[in-house]
């Protein structure tokens, strides 16, 4: 007959506690009053997983992106050619007039990142007990956090490296200023910024002062029919919506009188958004394109390298990698940049 341990000794000898003693009949247990349920069996979980909101990438959208080397490439080079000569009167013994072409390599460092995606064996059974799919989910942190870098990169370079971003490119020409604005009554605000005024006239004007200048830099080699990109900072959109008194706004006398026109917002491009990154609120005019030859563009030499899955003992760890060039702009003379607004 198997021995019965009594709750005492169960206690002592083996550390088993809150045992009650079953020689007790169940009509002389006591219990406390109760009329509730565990808080879990009146708790819903949705299914849908709720991602907190980043800062949109939007370099590679506004000013394209291609492949330039591999990830073994470390400087790249791009060759510029000028035509040039001269021309002189006809005569049939004369020697004068003369054409030439001059050639120059422009040269850019690319620049390699890394992020480790690491994950323990019982962290993501964890996980997965409360229906989270938690590798898959560390995976894309790594890889938002590398693309966030690239747009970082592609927009303002990399310090100590030939390496250069679309918005703070020296090559590219001086900077111009927005028109003063005025109010409804006519007395100058003593600002530039569009937030000063809320009449479309102006704001449209300051783009049409940017047109004029990007028209005097190509030299003639742009029309109104040209295919032209406008990047305003992302908490300068609404300033597009500057309605007058005939419901016409801002987006309307663009779409009419430039229609190949494209209008991106950029939130790096202001000085509420970019992290810290831009201290100033500007804008960009530039030509996509001049005689089939592309003005400007992001590049990289890998877009995303998967490195070897390392397994320890009870986790797993995986490096990933990209590399980038910044943003060349290969015609520096296409781009307006208009700061202040």
């Amino acid at each position: 007959m198997p021995q019965t341990l009594s709750p005492a000794t169960l206690k002592q000898d083996f550390g088993v506690h809150g045992v009650l003693d079953h020689t007790l009949a169940f009509d002389n247990a006591v219990t406390l009053p109760n009329s509730g349920i565990p808080a879990i069996f009146s708790t819903y979980t949705d299914p849908r997983t709720i991602r907190a909101l980043i800062t949109p990438i939007r370099a590679e959208a506004i000013y394209g992106q291609g492949q330039k080397g591999d990830w073994l490439t470390d400087t790249a080079q791009f060759p510029f050619v000028e035509l040039s000569g001269q021309t002189a009167s006809y005569d049939d013994y004369s020697a004068s007039g003369d054409s030439d072409a001059n050639a120059n390599w422009v040269q850019r460092q690319s620049y390699h990142f890394q992020t480790w995606t690491k994950w323990g064996e019982r962290e993501a059974e964890r996980m997965g007990a409360a229906k989270l799919d938690w590798v898959s989910r560390k995976n894309e942190a790594s890889i938002s956090v590398l693309n966030k870098a690239s747009n970082r990169i592609s927009l303002f370079g990399m310090e100590g490296l030939q390496l250069r971003g679309a918005l703070n490119d020296t090559a590219l020409p001086p900077a111009i200023q927005p028109t003063p604005k005025v109010s409804t009554s006519g007395a100058a605000t003593g600002s530039n910024d569009w937030l000063s005024t809320t009449d479309p006239v102006q704001v449209y004007n300051d783009i049409l002062k940017a047109f004029q200048q990007l028209s005097e830099q190509m030299g003639g080699n742009i029309t109104l029919e040209s295919p032209l990109t406008l990047v305003i900072p992302t908490e300068r959109q609404q300033c597009l919506l500057y309605t007058n008194q005939y419901r016409t706004s801002v987006r309307d006398l663009l779409r009419e009188n430039l229609p190949n026109l494209k209008i991106e917002t950029l939130p790096e491009a202001g000085s509420t958004l970019s992290g810290g990154f831009n201290k100033i609120t500007q804008m960009q005019l530039f030509l996509r394109e001049v005689d089939g030859q592309e003005t400007v563009t992001t590049a990289f030499t890998e877009k995303l390298r998967a490195h070897t899955v390392e397994r320890y003992s009870s986790y797993i760890r995986q490096k990933k990698s990209q590399g980038s060039w910044g943003t060349i702009w290969f015609y520096p003379i296409a781009c307006v940049t208009m700061t202040g607004i």
